[in-house]
């Protein structure tokens, strides 16, 4: 594949899950240039999709293909490996302004379903989440015609990310001191490997993009909620920076060995 320019687009081809449950995933996306003329030319090759030499020469697809292609709130470039982001990032929501259940990166691909609500909207996220949720308004981009398939807004209840174990008030977590426990691993001998996204609402967790965070063990950390499964814990760090995208990440989740047994 070439390096990302700001000519390159996401392409999603739908695919139907068989009885034996596959392929794995409905949708496979793929970077693709813009070539201008309503057709785009893949940049890199499907793990999943067949039939795409077939469809038309020198890779051209077109909507004729059978091609679904979506652009809205695609990010131009993405960054790989532990995620250290300045103004790369953004948070995703159970609802606006509410729970921060996951977090989205540059390069990733968002199709917006409605307008926006309370400076947050609604829509399709994939990346490694391939989830429908809320994320912060300002982070999309894109007028790209898709269809709609999350439904209605909805608000993600309590009991479907958490189990039950939720700090803090309306909108910020409890002050509690990071341990050496179980599970918690340091990416330095000290400071705490943490996580952009674990989907707390999954049973089991599945941790991704990694954080190399800037808390030691024995600093604190406000702890949010526990994970469904009891795994994973969300917290935000205080020294990082706001909480949707500018300087460090602030809100992720960590190992739940990572905090005492119980919880203030």
């Amino acid at each position: 594949m070439t390096s990302i320019s700001d000519d390159h687009v996401k392409v999603h081809f739908r695919m139907e899950i068989d009885e034996d449950g596959w392929p794995p995933a409905s949708v496979e996306s793929l970077w693709a240039v813009d070539l201008g003329d309503g057709t785009v030319r893949l940049d890199n090759t499907p793990w999943f999709v067949r039939g795409v030499a077939s469809e038309a020469a020198d890779g051209r697809l077109s909507a004729a293909a059978g091609l679904m292609h979506t652009t809205l709130a695609t990010w131009p470039w993405h960054t790989t490996g532990n995620q250290q982001p300045g103004n790369q990032h953004t948070l995703l929501r159970r609802s606006p302004a509410s729970y921060v259940v996951g977090t989205a990166y540059r390069g990733w691909t968002v199709d917006i379903q409605g307008d926006p609500q309370g400076g947050y909207r609604w829509g399709h996220i994939y990346g490694d989440l391939n989830s429908c949720l809320w994320i912060y308004d300002g982070a999309a981009s894109g007028d790209e015609a898709h269809a709609n398939e999350c439904g209605d807004p909805v608000t993600m209840p309590t009991s479907e990310f958490t189990n039950g174990q939720i700090g803090g008030g309306t909108s910020d977590g409890a002050t509690v001191t990071t341990v050496a426990g179980s599970g918690c691993a340091t990416y330095d001998g000290s400071h705490i490997t943490g996580y952009g996204n674990v989907r707390p609402w999954a049973v089991p967790t599945t941790p991704s993009a990694p954080l190399n965070t800037q808390v030691a063990i024995g600093q604190t950390v406000l702890w949010r909620y526990v994970s469904r499964d009891g795994r994973y814990v969300m917290v935000r760090d205080p020294r990082g920076g706001s909480t949707d995208g500018v300087g460090l990440q602030s809100w992720y989740f960590v190992p739940r060995g990572c905090l005492p047994a119980t919880l203030p």
